[in-house]
């Protein structure tokens, strides 16, 4: 027993140091920690016990007590640790020094996150080894944001290889599939950007799809065509977020539908007729939602909106912008392709800082007043100050001709110089239903819309349809700007583009007389001063 004794010692002292360690790194539960640490003191108890000689021997050694010192600080310490730990996780707080704040999420999905008022489950189906390991700790490391603002937010990855019967309860079709839930209701996406993940959220937990209208039949852009010309890629990315998207022909209805949330107009060559007109102006006044797109009268003909327009104080202007500025010297752009790097504040355009965006043939929009409390008009696209509004120009084929070649020029005393408003937004002030109102609407509206409603129309115009379209959506700005404007007039503000954070490679720009300074003291100075140092050092050493 005693040759014993000496082994239940060093056995208890290796258990109690593996029950710590077990505790501090929550590497096992807590239960079964604190009963590793339990029995290596036993051990070391019936060790002090049947060996009493040897452990106050030791006690009474110098080293001892100077190891117990050492000893005494490193719990200190490791409690001062504890401590802090505790304090960090009960009240974390996160600090993002960078630049351009690449590491925290946009204001708009704090705003989100900070609203969210039920709980999401997210589930990402990555295998565990070879690339998808790396997106999947990419993903964890941005729920891991989402996490930190709201406490809704739960997640769990499951490799689809090991989960056959999970992944096809998911209905998973590809690997790196991400499934959000919330409410009965899923949503799938596949791309790992903060846009998307927070355009998924949104949608999972919002009540309802909302539907988008585009009038047809007047040589609108069609959302079906894949061409150059063709609104499909618009219509995809409605889709994505959840829209419904379809066409309407004002010909064979004689009122724009109930549903319709919102109405877009996009470049009409040839102008509604009076049925036509007078239907969009009795939604607009019951409190509809419009974006209209004009072009301007270059080498072709285009639809007149402006007695639409008038009683929104709406100004389209007779002209086609030009632009002068170094953009219009880029591949594929040329000075009818304006340039538009300012954004006045509004809603639509809080997410577009540092963005640009390009219209080719442009047109001027502008107030025709100032705004009032019956109706707000605010400018939400201007071109550069090299820019400025042509008024004579080609406006058919035939003019060109007997032109001959057109160079653009500005006039001062005919045309405006830029900056150039070309798209505009209008918010009509609450206002009840008039007696022709209540004639006007459905039973189903009057029930939904009582007298004392507050109807808020929300209409955008916009001098440029082809902007929009599938040649130039993908421009740096472009699909932004027309999703915001969407998002904007559907009232779904939560669903404005958030762009993705930029590594923003910062260059230092050095002048050649820099360089020779940094030369002289990197590459002269600094040797000769150490070798200087060291000489000295030598002879006082001799």
């Amino acid at each position: 027993m005693k040759n014993a004794v000496p082994t239940i010692g060093y056995l208890g002292l290796i258990i109690l140091l593996t029950g710590t360690y077990l505790y501090v790194t929550d590497t096992a539960t807590q239960s079964t920690s604190l009963i590793t640490i339990l029995i290596g003191l036993a051990l070391l108890a019936t060790f002090a016990v049947f060996d009493w000689e040897t452990v106050k021997n030791l006690l009474d050694r110098r080293s001892t007590r100077y190891g117990a010192n050492a000893a005494v600080m490193v719990l200190v310490l490791i409690g001062i640790l504890t401590f802090v730990n505790l304090i960090g996780s009960r009240y974390s707080q996160r600090f993002d020094t960078t630049a351009t704040q690449r590491f925290s999420l946009a204001d708009l999905t704090v705003s989100v996150l900070e609203e969210l008022k039920q709980g999401v489950h997210i589930v990402g189906f990555f295998r565990s080894t070879g690339a998808e390991a790396g997106l999947q700790h990419e993903l964890n490391d941005m729920l891991n944001q989402y996490q930190y603002h709201s406490n809704h937010i739960s997640y769990e990855f499951i490799d689809p290889d090991r989960e056959p019967s999970l992944a096809k309860q998911y209905n998973i079709t590809a690997y790196g599939t991400i499934v959000f839930e919330s409410t009965g209701k899923t949503e799938h996406v596949t791309r790992i950007n903060e846009e998307t993940i927070t355009n998924a959220l949104v949608k999972v937990t919002r009540e309802g799809q909302k539907t988008i209208y585009f009038l047809e039949g007047h040589g609108e852009h069609n959302i079906n065509l894949t061409d150059q010309t063709g609104y499909n890629k618009i219509q995809q990315l409605l889709q994505n977020q959840s829209y419904i998207t379809t066409s309407l022909s004002l010909l064979t209805e004689s009122d724009v539908p109930e549903d319709c949330n919102v109405l877009i107009i996009a470049g009409p060559k040839i102008n509604l007729l009076a049925g036509e007109q007078a239907a969009v102006r009795n939604y607009l006044e019951r409190g509809g939602r419009a974006l209209i797109m004009v072009n301007p009268d270059f080498l072709t003909e285009s639809a007149d909106f402006s007695s639409l327009l008038a009683s929104w104080k709406v100004k389209i202007g007779d002209n086609i912008v030009v632009d002068r500025s170094a953009v219009g010297r880029l591949p594929g752009m040329n000075e009818f392709m304006p340039a538009v790097m300012q954004y006045p504040p509004h809603a639509i355009t809080r997410t577009l800082g540092g963005t640009v965006s390009f219209f080719p043939l442009v047109r001027s929009i502008e107030p025709a007043a100032a705004s009032h409390d019956t109706l707000v008009i605010q400018i939400i696209a201007m071109t550069g100050p090299r820019s400025w509004a042509e008024s004579a120009f080609p406006k058919t084929r035939e003019a060109a001709e007997e032109m001959g070649d057109y160079t653009p020029e500005l006039d001062s005393n005919n045309d405006e110089p830029g900056p150039i408003p070309i798209a505009v937004a209008i918010t009509a002030a609450p206002r009840t239903l008039t007696r022709q109102d209540m004639t006007t609407l459905t039973p189903q509206e009057i029930a939904l819309r009582p007298e004392e409603h507050e109807l808020k129309t929300r209409i955008v115009v916009v001098g440029n349809s082809t902007f929009a379209d599938n040649t130039n959506i993908g421009l740096p700005g472009n699909s932004d700007l027309v999703m915001n404007i969407v998002n904007w007039l559907a009232e779904e503000e939560d669903l404005l583009a958030i762009r993705p954070k930029s590594s923003d490679t910062r260059l230092i720009q050095i002048s050649l007389s820099q360089m020779w300074d940094i030369f002289i003291l990197t590459g002269v100075l600094a040797p000769i001063g150490i070798l200087i140092i060291g000489v000295v050092v030598w002879w006082k050493r001799k």
